[in-house]
């Protein structure tokens, strides 16, 4: 399931950019954050890490759905993220060819919106964290770990460094691949 659903989400990048090493790197970004909130899922729920602060008793486990339902949840939010940022980035890329003006463009036209969204989602998922029952505390917590690193660490900090190292790279595409995926563009002038 996780190649899978990591080779669509490098498939719509892909489809969407029209560049294959920014498509890897934002797909491959996506990870950090998922992989982090494991994380934080085992030092909590395994080992008892601050389980009486979220007023628990430790199962000494995962229960058996979580880490799939965490994989595709926290993967699909990323993504959102991902294509808000790239998206924004390229249409200022095709507009001025200018790949720093591409990673700066896009962190002032959609920065304050994954900020803003991440911020609600965080506090959404951090309620559910004060919950009762487990599931909803597992939930609570490893997504809103996930949305916290990813919202603000991934996307905000190592998406747009990543542009900015990997400059006029990010954007190339072979003639091959061109002549294959279908022309989008999201330059309106």
């Amino acid at each position: 399931m996780i190649a899978v659903v990591l080779v669509l989400g490098f498939l719509l990048l892909l489809v969407a950019l029209q560049a294959p090493l920014i498509s890897l790197l934002g797909t491959l970004a996506s990870l950090l954050s998922t992989a982090a909130a494991f994380g934080v899922a085992r030092l909590v729920f395994q080992e008892g890490i601050g389980a009486d602060f979220f007023g628990f008793e430790s199962q000494g486990f995962l229960d058996a759905w979580a880490p799939v339902f965490f994989f595709a949840m926290i993967f699909a939010i990323a993504m959102d993220y991902t294509v808000f940022l790239l998206v924004s980035a390229k249409e200022h890329y095709e507009h001025s060819g200018d790949p720093k003006d591409a990673m700066v463009g896009s962190l002032a036209h959609s920065g304050r919106v994954i900020f803003a969204a991440g911020a609600v989602m965080v506090a959404v998922f951090f309620t559910f964290a004060l919950s009762g029952p487990l599931p909803p505390k597992e939930m609570g917590i490893v997504l809103g770990v996930a949305v916290l690193l990813d919202a603000f660490l991934v996307r905000l900090v190592l998406l747009p460094v990543m542009l900015r190292l990997t400059s006029k790279a990010a954007w190339w595409s072979p003639a091959w691949l061109r002549k294959v995926l279908p022309t989008i563009t999201f330059s309106h002038g």
